[in-house]
């Protein structure tokens, strides 16, 4: 049959089905789901609030000395999101929003807080910082934060600490946490993987590990005992929870907090140092994080989390969720008081799936704000400062996972006509970058900043606008100042190739989940095929989990390309654990040839049920979950490996290079939907010299040494249905540096 007429009759199908399952989804929505109702945020009043900061000297966000033992527990409690000043309906006060955060002790606060972000563990290079995460979160019977009961899914592949299997209900039982590094350079005990998690009644899952206990036995006790290396260069790293199928739901919570990873020996320009480092007796380097996420409140003032799935096979699963108020650093829109002088911050984009495209404008005359510098990337400074003009209309385009060190001088003299008070100011729709357009008088505002008089002794800090050398990036092949790719066997400089789809599997109400290279969390694929196992997969290498199918299996030391062909219709911002990597470039693709192609490769099913259809696969037709179409391990026309047809012939134009502040090293960026983004990936530490032979380009742990660990989507509603995978590196036969007397 051609597949015309094909495609003309699974649109018929899909009409109907959809229209039929949608309608006996409709008589079917839990009761449960009517517990909250949304508060309307044009009645939360905006810059009121001071944005809790930190400058390492009496800041209101919590910091922590990594150089020295800590504890810091998970805990539950009441913050003043919201101005003192909101009015709920009814006349109600609003009295706090009850959260989860990182506390610094083991004592949870009984008492309103300021903000429920942090706190800032300031470690230094070649320091290990030795971190017990104690989980103190109770249970659903105990927790009063709604948002986290009433979309918790079951029919999710997540952690399911009772074992029940999928239910198509809430949960009900002890909360799941685990603490990931965020771009950290660790082994992969101490990754904070998905199955790592710990509740604090002490149930585990198989990936669980503490200091002294081999990974995957049972825990303890409610706790995770890390002792971090800290051996990577200095980073605006962060952490936050990663429990399998339930991220979304914990980090929106609030359980999430920065580590800076200062190395004092790094030589910088003068009147930049590095953060906490004391100059003199009285002067600490500033630096303002700017942790901005999106969230919805109900009308009695607590967090609410859109529930209603979109098909009924997940009930409470939504592809994305989008708040309607933003909150920096745990205030909804604050205000910020500076001097008139530069100021240093650190962006964090905290949100489950909301992109930010950032600028700065005068609130009462409406011109561009000041310029901002970018020094610094998710992995480290820059080689040197990257300029963005609001006066050119450029702006910082940021999605969720991601970091940029951007220097404001809000004495800027190319900042003309200043009434004193700025605006930052979002533009990017969401999906990204074709979606919903922000609301003028809510999402599109983020923060509000007064600019007082210039300090009494002048600004003596760093000038990012006179230049200086910050680093000396050692620049992977293909990438801007890179060397040229080889990818002769045996002497190149690059010794793998993966072409690899991002993929929605999409049911009658929209996605059913989101996929890397099609395929599974668990790599499995459809059951009537080979009984549900890839025979091209490797079941888990570490033996914790055999019914864990890997693909990916990177050899330390070696370089590899990553080119991620991106099939769905939004942006994605693909996070690598372990390791940091630079971007290559971005080349668009002609979308109809090659998706026609890649689609033609699916074999028919004799059971397995098209949810548009309602019909076994035909044949030629996409099918989600089933893995790529062809061996993974068969190098196509390109010689890459994954399991696609080769996306060369179906290339449209030049390359585009990255943006001058993308150059740096990164741990997550975006894709475009349309597009081939090319990332160079190296499994080595990143400050070696780039011509270090694989042999010999180790870190100074196992990287083998447990459960491996993931790749994943960090639009992280995305990544708790399915777009995640796990990640085997398999080491280098060489002898391994103890860390400080710590042996990994």
């Amino acid at each position: 049959m051609p597949p015309v007429i094909v495609n003309l009759e699974i649109s018929r199908k899909r009409l109907v089905f959809g229209l039929f399952i949608l309608a006996i989804w409709a008589l079917s929505v839990p009761a449960a789901l009517a517990q909250q109702v949304p508060l309307n945020p044009t009645k939360i009043p905006q810059f009121v609030d001071p944005l809790p900061i930190l400058d390492l000297s009496g800041g209101t966000m919590a910091t922590a000395d990594g150089t020295t033992q800590l504890t810091i527990t998970m805990c539950e409690f009441t913050s003043n999101i919201l101005p003192a000043t909101t009015k709920l309906p009814k006349k109600v006060p609003y009295t706090g929003t009850r959260v989860w955060g990182y506390v610094v002790g083991n004592t949870c606060p009984t008492t309103p807080q300021d903000t429920y972000i942090g706190p800032v563990i300031v470690a230094q290079r070649g320091i290990p910082t030795d971190v017990t995460f104690v989980n103190n979160l109770g249970d659903t019977t105990t927790t009063g934060v709604m948002a986290w009961k009433n979309a918790t899914d079951l029919t999710l592949h997540w952690a399911d600490p009772l074992n029940q299997g999928p239910q198509m209900t809430n949960y009900a039982g002890p909360i799941p946490a685990v603490v990931h590094l965020h771009g950290g350079e660790v082994p992969p005990v101490l990754d904070g993987g998905p199955d790592a998690w710990v509740t604090s009644d002490g149930i585990s899952g198989h990936g669980y590990y503490t200091f002294g206990q081999v990974q995957g036995q049972p825990a303890p006790g409610p706790f995770h005992r890390y002792i971090y290396p800290n051996t990577q260069e200095a980073a605006n790293i962060w952490f936050h929870d990663h429990v399998l199928g339930i991220t979304r739901l914990n980090v929106y919570a609030g359980l999430a907090g920065a580590y800076a990873l200062i190395d004092p020996l790094h030589p910088l320009p003068a009147g930049l140092t590095p953060v906490g480092i004391q100059t003199n007796a009285t002067t600490i380097e500033p630096i303002i994080p700017l942790v901005i996420q999106d969230r919805q409140f109900d009308t009695n003032g607590e967090l609410f989390f859109d529930n209603v799935g979109i098909n009924p096979e997940h009930p409470y699963w939504v592809p994305e969720f989008v708040g309607d108020v933003i909150v920096v650093n745990g205030k909804a829109w604050p205000v910020l008081n500076v001097e008139k002088k530069r100021h240093r911050f650190l962006f964090l984009n905290g949100s489950n799936a909301r992109a930010y495209e950032l600028d700065l404008f005068d609130k009462v005359n409406g011109v561009p704000g000041p310029r901002m510098w970018v020094i610094g990337t998710d992995g480290g400074y820059l080689d040197t400062p990257v300029m963005i003009d609001p006066a050119a209309k450029q702006k910082l385009i940021i999605m969720p996972g991601e970091r940029y060190d951007v220097i404001i001088d809000f004495a800027d003299p190319n900042w003309v006509t200043p009434s004193g008070t700025l605006r930052m100011r979002n533009t990017a729709r969401t999906p990204y970058p074709g979606g919903m357009v922000v609301q003028g008088r809510t999402t599109a505002r983020v923060l509000e900043i007064v600019v007082g008089a210039p300090p009494a002794g002048g600004d003596q800090s760093y000038d990012p606008a006179m230049g200086g050398v910050l680093n000396s990036i050692q620049r992977l092949p293909g990438t801007p100042k890179g060397p040229v790719i080889d990818t002769t066997p045996g002497t190149g400089n690059v010794q793998l190739v993966r072409q690899l789809t991002l993929n929605e599997f999409m049911g009658p109400g929209g996605p059913l989940e989101v996929l890397v290279n099609n395929t599974k969390w668990g790599g499995h694929t459809i059951p009537e095929l080979n009984g549900g196992i890839r025979p091209d997969f490797v079941s888990d290498p570490s033996g914790l989990e055999p019914n864990t199918y890997y693909s990916e299996l990177p050899n330390e030391g070696e370089t590899e390309i990553w080119e991620i062909i991106n099939l769905t219709a939004d942006a994605h911002p693909i996070h690598l654990h372990l390791v940091q990597f630079q971007l290559v470039d971005r080349q668009p693709f002609n979308f109809a040839t090659y998706n026609a192609l890649y689609d033609s490769l699916f074999p028919a099913t004799s059971v397995t049920l098209d949810p548009m259809t309602g019909v076994p696969y035909p044949g030629g037709v996409f099918i989600g979950g089933y893995g790529p179409p062809n061996d993974y391990f068969t190098p196509n026309a390109d010689g890459a490996v994954g399991g696609n047809p080769a996306i060369t012939a179906h290339l449209l134009g030049l390359p585009m290079p990255p943006l001058p502040q993308e150059e740096g090293w990164k741990d997550t960026v975006i894709m475009y939907p349309g597009e081939v983004t090319r990332i160079m990936v190296r499994w080595a530490p990143t400050d070696l010299p780039v011509n270090t032979p694989p042999a010999n380009a180790n870190f100074d742990f196992d990287p083998d040494s447990g459960h491996g660990y993931v790749w994943h989507c960090h639009i992280i509603d995305h990544e708790d249905n399915e777009m995640m995978r796990p990640t085997s590196v398999i080491a280098n036969p060489v002898a391994r540096t103890v860390v400080q007397g710590v042996d990994y």
